[in-house]
């Protein structure tokens, strides 16, 4: 019997104990997590404010510049010298459209350099006032007219275009 009791000991070389916590570490440990959850959720907070308003900066950003130059794509395309101006503005109307974006909301100015003739440069400019009201943390930064946004193209009414007439 005294041989097995030697063997006994020989296989727990560790007191039980060791596999529990102190009562007095769990005591001092209790409101850690809650204070490392005050510390860092701000900063949470911000970080995710911040990427939605990228996100809908860059994506109007983006619906911008397709409207400004499809708008003056569309303009230098027309065939009679009447049309490009309202041809250019129903183009870029319609790009915003297609991004989801009201196109009341929206400027868009279409304005030829000079006589509308062939190689006459046309300068197209789209803006639009992006609201961030909604973004928590953001509304009192950009509480009145939101963000501004703008996109210009320049191109040249066709010189090789048909005439139509």
């Amino acid at each position: 019997m005294k041989r097995y009791e030697n063997f006994k000991r020989s296989i727990r070389s560790f007191h039980p104990s060791a596999l529990t916590r102190s009562v007095h570490a769990e005591r001092s440990e209790r409101g850690q997590a809650y204070i490392e959850l005050v510390m860092v959720l701000p900063l949470f907070l911000i970080v995710i404010a911040a990427l939605i308003l990228f996100g809908r900066v860059l994506y109007v950003k983006l619906a911008l510049d397709m409207t400004s130059y499809d708008a003056c794509r569309a303009a230098v395309e027309a065939l009679r010298p009447g049309d490009g101006v309202s041809q250019g503005m129903i183009a870029g109307q319609a790009t915003l459209r297609g991004f989801y974006l009201n196109p009341a909301g929206a400027n868009i100015t279409v304005s030829p350099a000079g006589g509308w003739t062939r190689g006459t440069p046309v300068r197209c400019v789209a803006a639009y006032d992006l609201f961030v009201g909604d973004i928590p943390g953001l509304s009192s930064i950009a509480a009145g007219s939101g963000v501004p946004l703008q996109s210009t193209t320049w191109s040249r009414v066709e010189l090789w275009r048909s005439d139509w007439r």
